[in-house]
């Protein structure tokens, strides 16, 4: 099996743009607001005024931020594992395939949730299936792997028999 990438879906990027656009302007709004609304002798910006932009602009920096990571796979999968691309930070995370204990669909949801040990102890994941395209592919090809890596099919998930 080769490596293969699953994309984020694009309402993921589409939505961060509409914010980003939607954020410019509030800021701007409440910025002409403070601004107009200052104390004369607050000096040019005035404190509010300043505090707003960089407040607006760690909110625009964020939203650039996770943007740019959805242009990004959200999902890999390949022989030893997958990895996933949180889009909080800059990294992938990576989970192989033998540590997986169980693997099953979360109720009322549309996230898996994993069991996977980790030094020694269980340690639960959930991986939200809601962002990724072509979710239903993900999960032919994570089941395949999860078998081939010893885990049985059980109902909707996967469990590792000796677990």
């Amino acid at each position: 099996m080769s490596r293969e990438a699953f994309a984020f879906r694009p309402w993921v990027r589409s939505t961060c743009r509409t914010a980003m656009l939607w954020g410019v302007g509030a800021i701007t709004v409440l910025g002409v607001s403070a601004w107009l609304l200052r104390s004369p002798d607050d000096g040019f910006l005035g404190k509010a005024f300043a505090v707003l932009l960089g407040y607006g602009l760690l909110f625009w920096v964020s939203l650039l931020k996770i943007w740019w990571t959805a242009g990004r796979p959200a999902v890999e999968i390949d022989e030893v594992g997958f990895g996933h691309q949180p889009l909080h930070t800059f990294k992938p995370r990576r989970i192989a395939f033998d540590t997986v204990l169980a693997c099953a669909p979360r109720p009322g949801t549309q996230s898996l949730r994993f069991v996977i040990e980790s030094r020694g102890r269980a340690r639960e994941f959930f991986l939200n299936l809601a962002v990724v395209r072509r979710s239903h592919r993900f999960l032919d090809v994570l089941g395949e792997s999860l078998e081939r890596e010893g885990l049985v099919r059980d109902g909707a998930g996967w469990t590792r028999p000796e677990a």
